[in-house]
């Protein structure tokens, strides 16, 4: 039998969600089903888990049988997924509990979590404001971070301990600075992408937010392993991650590099100042050193992502034709409309200019007349951007990289929404990550003069995902972040 704390677990998220629903975290909820299935669990205990009867919430680009899958866009609005994603799966038969899905940019396109049913709000808003109402509301809320933003907003609250979500450029630890919380992009290939809808398939890792290290680790073992859906994933079987107890016994001295490219000059001087003391508080242990290295295609890698992951989308995208499934255009004039004609009016219908913009950048970069000089050389930028972490890993001998993740606090939503950019210049921090494939973590660091979380991150060498996260724990053992709780607010 569960116990009586963990058994009120599931109810004790939906109070809070429901509580501040103008967080706006969720696509779809799942609270019905998830309350079923606790008594179920509560009755009859399958195993001995670790996650059992834990309550979740994943991403609304992964497929849950049954359940609306949206990717918060108009185009699947009505699409229901006839099958689970694989570690979906894994997670429900550790015995989690899906309570919804979460809110996000539309296919995953952007840094704010803003699609069809509007933006998530971030959760330290709440936490200043001591009336919002729906005249102030896009005033007083502020962005965040994206695209998976409902997901890191709703662990930073504590609505839940655990929720997943996808990066393809930084959109797991984009928010997860801004929010609060851990956010892990894993090694590409670690974990299946099967059943989550992809945005660029060469990019695109599946993500974890929590709360702490233990509870990424108990994640990862979980979900991590051989899948024959997804040819992408490493073949080798998964050797499990050791917990945070056993990871803080490694007390060998790390090297941690900062990229001279990485120009915190840039940032506000209060994100500077976060940066800067950290090296300085742990350098003072005595266990860390810190050298400067060199990523010199960094300074190219924004250029190189948005040509090949404008290409990937354009092609990923031409499924959602209005024919096959998805929204279909009632407006055909049957006597003379084609099927390009038909195409142009569901998607002009059923995904915004952003989308659309992607897809038309895409099929531009893909024209005969223009693929060598963008298409194979943002390429060959990626390879040069792959070279540079091998050598400041193989040949610096760094364990990891430490660098921002954003340069500032979070803008509002109504100043975002005056803002017609959809790069930041922070990208520059987080896209080599995926350029190159290397597990990332962002970890909040402290609490801004404005009352936001500051985020770092880590960047470790491919397949150095156990190592990467037991530098962090150690990291972060050296300070105690004050996490919000907004299930505990008045």
């Amino acid at each position: 039998m569960l116990s009586n704390k963990t058994s009120s677990a599931v109810r004790t998220a939906i109070n809070a969600l429901q509580r501040y629903k103008v967080l706006n975290t969720l696509t779809n909820d799942c609270f019905d089903k998830a309350l079923e299935t606790e008594q179920q669990l509560s009755n009859e205990q399958k195993n001995n888990s670790p996650l059992y009867g834990r309550p979740i919430l994943i991403k609304d680009n992964y497929c849950l049988q049954d359940i609306y899958t949206t990717c918060a866009s108009k185009m699947l609005a009505n699409f229901r997924a006839p099958y689970t994603s694989t570690i979906v799966q894994r997670l429900i038969d550790s015995g989690c509990i899906i309570v919804g899905k979460t809110n996000m940019d539309e296919f995953s396109m952007g840094v704010a979590s803003w699609g069809v049913f509007g933006p998530v709000g971030n959760p330290w808003s709440v936490k200043k404001a001591t009336n919002i109402d729906e005249e102030n509301l896009k005033k007083l809320l502020h962005v965040a971070g994206g695209s998976s933003g409902g997901s890191a907003a709703a662990v930073a609250a504590n609505f839940v301990s655990i929720a997943l979500g996808s990066d393809t450029g930084g959109s797991v630890r984009n928010p997860a600075a801004r929010c609060g919380c851990y956010g892990f992009k894993p090694s590409y290939g670690l974990l299946s992408r099967y059943g989550m809808i992809a945005l660029v398939n060469s990019f695109d890792s599946p993500g974890i937010f929590t709360r702490n290290i233990d509870d990424l680790i108990l994640t990862i073992n979980a979900i991590a392993g051989p899948d024959g859906e997804d040819a992408t994933l490493l073949s080798k079987p998964f050797e499990r991650f050791q917990s945070s107890t056993e990871l803080l016994k490694d007390k060998k001295k790390i090297t941690i590099g900062l990229p001279d490219e990485y120009d915190i000059n840039k940032l506000s001087s209060e994100y500077r100042s976060c940066l800067q003391d950290l090296v300085v508080q742990l350098t003072a242990t005595g266990e860390f050193t810190f050298k400067r290295v060199q990523l010199p295609y960094a300074s190219y890698s924004n250029a190189a992502y948005t040509i090949l992951s404008s290409c990937e989308i354009a092609s990923n995208m031409s499924r959602y034709d209005g024919i096959k499934y998805g929204h279909h255009t009632n407006n055909i004039d049957e006597s003379k409309d084609t099927y390009e004609d038909i195409l142009r009016k569901t998607r002009d219908e059923s995904l915004s200019e952003r989308v659309r913009g992607r897809i038309l950048a895409g099929n531009y970069y893909l024209l005969e007349e223009n693929y060598e000089k963008y298409f194979v050389q943002s390429q060959r930028v990626r390879r040069g951007v792959t070279n540079d972490y091998t050598k400041v890993f193989e040949e610096d001998k760094v364990d990891c990289l430490l660098a921002p993740v954003v340069s500032d606090d979070p803008i509002t939503h109504a100043e975002y929404e005056q803002s017609d950019t959809i790069f930041t210049d922070d990208d520059i921090f987080t896209v080599g990550a995926n350029l190159a494939g290397l597990p990332a973590l962002s970890f909040p660091v402290q609490v801004s003069s404005k009352g936001f979380p500051i985020g770092l991150q880590l960047i470790g060498p491919f397949l150095q995902d156990q190592a990467l996260l037991s530098i962090a724990n150690r990291i972060c053992s050296t300070y105690k972040f004050p996490f919000l709780d907004l299930t505990k607010q008045n």
